[in-house]
């Protein structure tokens, strides 16, 4: 049995910027990751200044830059109506497959003095007197590792939520996520820049180019036992610059795209601490997608909890002051943001309320100001707007 002072359980951006904080700092630790990268996962792929803030930090700008990036700068509001309400973002932000980026942030990971075990999954996390043990399975059989910490940043919704009896885990919410990533040919012109947002009743859906090819378009519907192609339809019977967007049938279009989606998106309130093991990124909460933040405050939190860990540990506090540091910290620091963001999801789903928003936004721009602050941390005066592309 292996002996760690940190399991992370996930490799995606949340687990992955736990395991740079705290093994650059000494801490061993290992990361367990259920499939191999690079692959592809639902995510609507948008960067925002946290994240480039963090890859400066983690000492990978570079190399992310390397792997050309999209620039994005304006942010454009497209209710039934179709007519884009549009606002420069105010501060750096680009695009990128989460299959590249999640590489490079694993890779740094690992190259910061943390094992990475994968692919492996995570079947049972077992508390123990002195810490916990996590049985994986793995292609070649099953392995046991011993851990102080456990930490849990496998995402939306696993199969621990169960084994560790989240209050949510049987919650049917009803909400569906889908991404698609679509080829230039099928889209109309649009400008590489920018990141739009289509709304119509119980569906929003996100548009931003990922490269010089693509463009990624992740949805988020109230599915009511629609199929998500017959969600996709009603938006784009819905709302005329929607349609506007595509060239020729989109929906037969995409039936040959690779698709990556989720069912049972919950969006409420969840322990951050469960049994003793920490929960990062969509683990401890889902935000909007809506905002655009899900990414830099999945990361945001994984650096936080390695901080929590590690400052605690040099002050001798017990587990349970660690607990009650990190979930007090972390609700201070994402609490309004998600309140913020599950607001505006809910007047986005609604078309009345969606269509007076964006005739306010265009007589009032500041509200669009508003809205986008409302969701993120303020921007520091020494990150100027970089040049991807």
């Amino acid at each position: 049995m292996e002996q760690y002072e940190a399991v992370i359980i996930g490799g995606g951006p949340a687990g992955s910027s736990t395991a740079i904080g705290l093994a650059r700092e000494g801490m061993k630790v290992a990361v367990v990751e259920k499939r191999p990268f690079p692959r592809e996962v639902i995510c609507g792929e948008f960067l925002s200044h946290e994240v480039l803030s963090a890859l400066r930090d983690f000492g990978v700008f570079e190399e992310f830059l390397s792997l050309r990036p999209q620039t994005i700068s304006t942010f454009a509001f497209v209710s039934e109506r179709g007519v884009p309400v549009l606002r420069s973002l105010g501060f750096p932000a680009a695009a990128m497959k989460r299959s590249l980026l999640d590489n490079l942030l694993l890779k740094k990971a690992r190259s910061s003095g943390a094992t990475v075990v994968q692919p492996a999954d995570a079947a049972s996390v077992n508390r123990r007197r002195d810490g916990f043990e996590i049985l994986l399975k793995t292609p070649s059989g099953s392995q046991t590792l011993s851990a102080n910490y456990v930490v849990a940043a496998y995402g939306r919704s696993g199969a621990l939520d169960r084994a560790l009896h989240r209050g949510f885990a049987s919650i049917r919410s009803g909400m569906t996520g889908m991404k698609y990533h679509v080829p230039r040919t099928m889209i109309n012109e649009f400008p590489e820049d920018q990141i739009r947002i289509y709304c119509s009743r119980d569906i929003y859906c996100g548009v931003n180019s990922v490269g010089e090819h693509e463009v990624t378009l992740c949805y988020l519907a109230r599915a009511d036992g629609r199929t998500p192609r017959e969600s996709l339809s009603l938006l784009l019977e819905r709302n005329r610059g929607f349609r506007a967007l595509f060239r020729g049938d989109p929906v037969a279009g995409m039936e040959h795209l690779p698709r990556y989606g989720t069912g049972n998106v919950f969006f409420g309130p969840r322990n951050l601490v469960e049994n003793g093991v920490f929960m990062a990124g969509d683990a401890a909460g889902v935000i909007g997608p809506l905002a655009g933040d899900g990414i830099g405050m999945a990361m945001a939190s994984g650096r936080l909890l390695a901080d929590v860990l590690l400052r605690c540990t040099k002050t001798g506090a017990n587990r349970l002051q660690m607990e009650r540091f990190y979930t007090t910290e972390w609700r201070r620091k994402f609490a309004r943001r998600l309140r913020t963001a599950a607001l505006l999801q809910r007047l986005a789903m609604n078309p009345l309320s969606a269509n007076t928003g964006a005739l306010l936004m265009t007589l009032f721009p500041v509200l669009l100001d508003a809205m986008i602050r409302g969701t993120r941390e303020p921007t520091s005066a020494d990150s100027p707007v970089p040049a991807f592309r």
